[in-house]
């Protein structure tokens, strides 16, 4: 039997047929990097940026890859379909995939996917019996086997390194000494070449990347208590009940209330809502998460205030401590995570009131900019001419940093549903940065209030120039994690339907909850390549111009030159093999890749051979 509330109820014939628009192939975008792009430190065993590595993409969670999403796409296959998954896969260079699914039925810590057909090549099983999941794994290259990779994972109670074929490499303890909760995922620091994790209740460790030893004196707490407990869930009790019941088959609650899971995601009653930040050069630490206890007013064990800390790793003979360098207090807290520029000179939050807010490396506001309603998750931190990304509940914001002050240049208008009368469309994941475009996830549905009851969602790509929808395509389910992408541009998504099961619970016609993990699948690959080829370029003609001025910035665009040459290359093989690209054109697209990779192999800027094939990918495809 299905409940409503009253006022929902009389809507609830809202949730028909939200029918996702159509749109005609996108042409090549006008959007083009301008002038030195920030410089791109680069730290081995680090991995390219050929594709998303960890939760946020990279180390200082830009949400930013090197290559270009496909710009035509559908829905493809769903992997592991009972599992609920509320961070994203990660992805080694052969594009296989790596996730954690959160409260599984299985016994297992880490699963592994081809990424043509999303059958699972391994899995690592949960060993010590408590619950896991929430984070997401970490792929460094391995310095001792070029060309290798590991993949990094770290729990609460548990942390362990393992080859691409699922081997292990070690598998420690990790010795913290509360009770087992969340660990949003791992991140690399190079000066003490550690693993790094952090748990919801405070606790830091680090780990030896080579042997999984623990490289700190002890593990390190943050200050914090916990935040507030939040309202409690407005959706009466026999509504909740029902959306347990929808959301059983997917995740393994074992008692735990929906209203603890959405708590979480909203960062009431915890200390750690979110990852963190590593910058490369410093080797500093930028944590978001509750501020000390006494900086509310009262001691009382709940931190009313949220708190930015930046923190560094400090010798202490063979091993290390950890040292608050400063902390910057929000009130109302953030359960932004830190997004750093690549050169970590500047970190990006959005706090509870709708701010986003840059700060300095010494934790002093830069600039406050509204955007109209609180930001969700992390900061998209482009490369390029001061773009930044800001997701609300509504739209994607670009926001343009130009040094002391900040403005909004773009409000995205997600109009890519035929909606009936009382119903809306909204944004439903953060913005993934991509050489061509902006990927985000849209759902459509009914709003109440600041209620979003989503009944059924797609995937797009906006143009980074204005905002406007370049590509969409439906298909289910929704995410509260990130939009990841691999090395072949296809979109993945991992489902966590937490919206959904309430309007299950109370429209009727609702499709039923899809959990696992969701892929969209690259169509004319054409067009991919068109954009890979015109996106390089237009990074070569602008390096060219900068080389005097920005020489450390042009060494980021011959990295990021290859990276597009790479993925032209896979591309063109499998345009050719879908009928995209005859087997002329074919050839022709190889001897332009052969000059590209001989000067870049040569340390020059190969603007002639990009700029002639994108040309004429542009003149026979538009």
């Amino acid at each position: 039997m299905r409940f409503c509330a009253l006022a929902l109820c009389v809507m609830a014939s809202a949730a028909l047929a939200q029918t996702p628009k159509t749109f005609a192939p996108p042409g090549r975008t006008a959007w083009a990097p301008v002038g030195c792009r920030t410089p791109d430190p680069i730290a081995p065993p680090l991995a390219s940026r050929a594709a998303w590595r960890s939760l946020h993409s990279d180390e200082v969670n830009t949400d930013e890859v090197g290559v270009a999403y496909a710009p035509s796409f559908v829905s493809d296959w769903v992997a592991e379909p009972n599992t609920w998954n509320p961070t994203g896969p990660v992805f080694d260079d052969a594009g296989n995939l790596y996730f954690i699914p959160l409260f599984p039925y299985e016994d297992v810590a880490l699963i592994s996917l081809d990424p043509v057909t999303g059958a699972r090549r391994w899995s690592i099983p949960n060993t010590t019996g408590s619950s896991v999941g929430s984070g997401s794994p970490l792929v460094l290259d391995d310095p001792d086997d070029p060309g290798a990779q590991i993949v990094y994972v770290g729990l609460y109670d548990r942390a362990f390194a393992v080859r691409t074929d699922g081997s292990t490499v070690w598998d420690v303890a990790t010795d913290l000494p509360g009770t087992p909760v969340g660990v949003f995922g791992v991140n690399y620091h190079p000066g003490a070449d550690a693993i790094v994790g952090l748990s919801r209740d405070g606790y830091l460790y680090a780990l030896d990347r080579v042997t999984g030893a623990s490289v700190l004196t002890a593990p390190f707490q943050l200050p914090g208590e916990v935040s507030p407990p939040g309202p409690p869930l407005a959706a009466p009790p026999a509504v909740q009940a029902c959306a347990e019941a929808e959301l059983d088959p997917l995740l393994d609650l074992g008692g735990v209330s929906i209203a603890s899971v959405v708590d979480v995601l909203l960062g009431n009653g915890v200390e750690v809502a979110n990852y963190f930040s590593i910058a490369v050069a410093s080797g500093r630490l930028w944590v978001a998460a509750t501020a000390p206890d006494a900086e509310d007013g009262t001691i009382d064990g709940v931190s009313s205030l949220g708190a930015l800390y930046g923190l560094d790793l400090v010798p202490a003979g063979p091993l290390w401590t950890v040292s608050e360098v400063c902390h910057r207090s929000f009130t109302g807290g953030s359960a932004s995570t830190p997004a750093l520029r690549r050169d970590g000179s500047r970190v990006y939050v959005g706090d509870n009131v709708g701010n986003l807010i840059a700060i300095d490396d010494a934790c002093n506001d830069v600039w406050t900019l509204p955007v109209g309603g609180q930001i969700t998750g992390s900061i998209g931190v482009a490369s390029d001419n001061g773009e930044i990304y800001a997701s609300t509940g509504t739209t994607i914001h670009q926001v343009i940093d130009t040094g002391p002050s900040a403005s909004i240049a773009w409000i995205a208008d997600l109009d890519v549903f035929d909606l009936l009368p009382g119903q809306s469309a909204f944004n439903q994941n953060l913005a993934g940065v991509g050489a061509n475009g902006i990927a985000f996830q849209a759902g459509a549905g009914v709003q109440i209030g600041a209620q979003r009851l989503t009944i059924t969602t797609g995937m797009g790509l906006l143009d980074r120039q204005t905002g406007a929808v370049r590509a969409f395509a439906g298909g289910l389910d929704e995410t509260v994690a990130v939009m990841s992408t691999g090395p072949d541009g296809a979109l993945y998504i991992g489902n966590s339907p937490i919206r959904r099961p309430f309007s299950r619970c109370i429209f009727t016609g609702v499709e039923p909850l899809v959990g696992g993990i969701h892929r969209w699948k690259p169509t004319r690959l054409d067009l991919l390549l068109r954009d890979a080829a015109c996106a390089g370029a237009d990074r070569a003609k602008n390096a060219r111009k900068q080389r005097a001025e920005c020489p450390a910035s042009v060494a980021a665009d011959r990295v990021q030159l290859g990276q597009l040459a790479a993925q032209s290359r896979g591309a063109a093989a499998t345009a050719l093999a879908d009928g995209d690209l005859t087997a002329a054109e074919k050839a022709r697209v190889d001897r332009w890749l052969d000059r590209i990779e001989q000067k870049l192999a040569q340390g020059r800027i190969p603007r002639s051979p990009f700029r002639a094939m994108c040309r004429h990918l542009v003149r026979s495809r538009g």
